[in-house]
């Protein structure tokens, strides 16, 4: 029997285009600027833009060797690459603004997430298990409040929150254990194979995977379930736990 289930965020939760992240990439850039500006830097806006790149690359290198990064540690290396001397503060503060411009230009909370997590979190508790990029885990759970969702998940574990990213076990494991929780009694929900279903099944859990966003996912051969809408989760979570 089941007796918890934990999500991924990004393109399970919540849908991102590429459209939307470049938009958010611009808000995130003139943010630091401006900032920067009132602190009497001169950096111009391709140079901040650059800055921004690297620091994202920082993200996806250690992202690779499953080891996660805070945001802070990714600007810390936005301002080796800006040749700037920055406080502590006014890397908090730059953190901040891409928290800012993530509100600015969200991910779209995908149909049906919001009653169909409502009505499972009255028979399950409920986790997320995330890996995060430049966007903190704070103002994810900051956009869920905003959209009327987090009050339903009661662990939240993203990646620049901790050492680690999925599929590593210690992810997936300490969640459970803030949901008191066993792996054999868990199913976590995600859109990536090498992430969500690798990650989850070598934690002792079951997966399904979601594909109603992310179609590029072929080559599945450990999901114990795969679905493309919300309106079908209950029922296989369901047969799962029977």
């Amino acid at each position: 029997m089941l007796k918890a289930i934990t999500f991924d965020f990004w393109q399970t939760l919540y849908a991102d285009s590429e459209e939307n992240w470049q938009k958010r990439q611009a808000i995130r850039t003139k943010k630091c600027h401006v900032y920067l500006e009132s602190r009497g830097y001169t950096c111009g806006l391709d140079d901040i833009g650059f800055g921004l790149e690297e620091a994202y690359n920082v993200v996806m290198t250690l992202w690779h060797q499953h080891r996660g990064v805070s945001v802070k540690r990714c600007m810390m290396r936005f301002a080796e690459v800006l040749e700037i001397q920055l406080e502590a503060a006014d890397l908090d503060q730059l953190v901040a603004c891409l928290g800012a411009a993530f509100l600015e230009a969200p991910p779209i909370m995908i149909a049906n997430v919001k009653p169909v997590v409502s009505r499972l979190s009255e028979n399950y508790p409920l986790g997320i298990i995330s890996d995060s990029a430049l966007t903190p885990g704070s103002f994810a759970r900051q956009l869920m409040d905003r959209d009327g969702i987090l009050q339903f998940f009661s662990a939240f574990t993203f990646s620049d929150e901790t050492e680690y990213t999925k599929p590593e076990v210690p992810q997936f494991h300490a969640t459970l254990a803030q949901l008191n929780a066993e792996p054999t009694e868990a199913v976590h929900i995600g859109d990536i194979y090498r992430t969500d279903i690798v990650g989850a099944k070598k934690a002792g859990m079951k997966a399904i995977r979601f594909t109603g966003f992310n179609k590029s996912e072929t080559n599945d051969t450990l999901s114990d379930a795969v679905v493309d809408d919300y309106r079908q989760l209950e029922t296989v979570i369901a047969e799962l736990s029977n």
